[in-house]
């Protein structure tokens, strides 16, 4: 008999574990089910489904598991996913010499609009860690999606902060992934209220072994092979655009190895969203978040 995990997250490539073991038959074996909640994107409708009981799970950013907090709830960490900020740092292909993390000071960072404050969280903690700080760039802000792109190859600032995805442009070279300095967090997460632990922590445990079966299985295998395997949930890309993206998130090592939360990922993402106004000084993400 089948169990039925309901999972409130975005349709991302990001997540591609999750899929490769739907793919691969690793969450099958451990007669788990996948059923996923189509949220709107906000914070309200991501959160709000746990809330109302329309999902078991969310998975996403812990700072999410900070709201379901705030609501009354009582969340734990029952998986990890991600590991990593998949955003970087990147230059025109115009022949200039790649920066280093000390060369940005004094430097104009072209900022992509749009991008959730975690990320910009941990470009701050980055730049911290490289000895910097925001008061030592120039930031540009303003443009659209389009237009920062498109301005930013035109000769509009000196590096572009932007997420990894979009970096990969023909025009676009990747120079500082920001995960390089700020070293592993627990990006993305999978949550659950601890009642439902309670109730169902068996199903949740077979999850949590399936899927860290899919991170080691995924460890393994060249990007050509992920692509192949998790493209039939991912056909609005062509295969040479998928494989191009898995490439890229393999390099940066995106995907945890394990699915079990390291407690020195969570206080090192406690010290950047506290650097990043996202988290009270006094506070550690273990105060809201029970890791199980």
């Amino acid at each position: 008999m089948m169990d039925s995990l309901r999972i409130s997250c975005a349709h991302d490539l990001a997540y591609v574990p999750q899929y490769a073991g739907l793919a691969t038959g690793r969450f099958a074996g451990r007669s788990i089910d996948l059923v996923f909640y189509k949220s709107n994107g906000t914070v309200e409708d991501t959160v709000g489904a746990v809330n109302r009981g329309d999902v078991d799970i969310l998975l996403g950013s812990c700072v999410y598991g900070l709201r379901l907090a705030e609501t009354g709830m009582s969340p734990v960490i029952v998986a990890q996913s991600n590991q990593q900020t998949r955003h970087v740092l990147a230059q025109r292909k115009d022949g200039t010499k790649a920066f280093g993390w000390s060369d940005l000071r004094g430097k104009s960072i072209v900022v992509y609009p749009g991008e959730a404050p975690t990320a910009w969280a941990a470009f701050t903690y980055a730049l911290a860690q490289a000895g910097l700080s925001l008061g030592d760039v120039k930031l540009i802000f303003g443009f659209t999606a389009k237009d920062a792109v498109a301005e930013f190859i035109r000769g509009v600032g000196d590096v572009f902060f932007v997420d990894g995805e979009v970096a990969l442009h023909d025009a676009l070279r990747v120079v500082l992934p920001v995960c390089q300095q700020a070293g592993r967090l627990p990006w993305s997460v999978y949550m659950a209220d601890r009642s439902l632990h309670e109730r169902k922590g068996s199903v949740l445990d077979r999850f949590a072994t399936a899927l860290d079966d899919t991170q080691k299985w995924l460890a393994a295998q060249s990007a050509d092979t992920v692509a192949r395997v998790v493209a039939p949930y991912f056909p609005q890309y062509t295969p040479e655009r998928l494989e191009a993206i898995v490439a890229f998130y393999q390099s940066i090592g995106l995907w945890a190895t394990t699915s079990t939360v390291q407690r020195d990922q969570l206080a090192r993402w406690s010290q950047a969203l506290q650097l990043g106004g996202l988290l009270a000084s006094d506070r550690q993400l273990t105060d809201y978040l029970g890791v199980v």
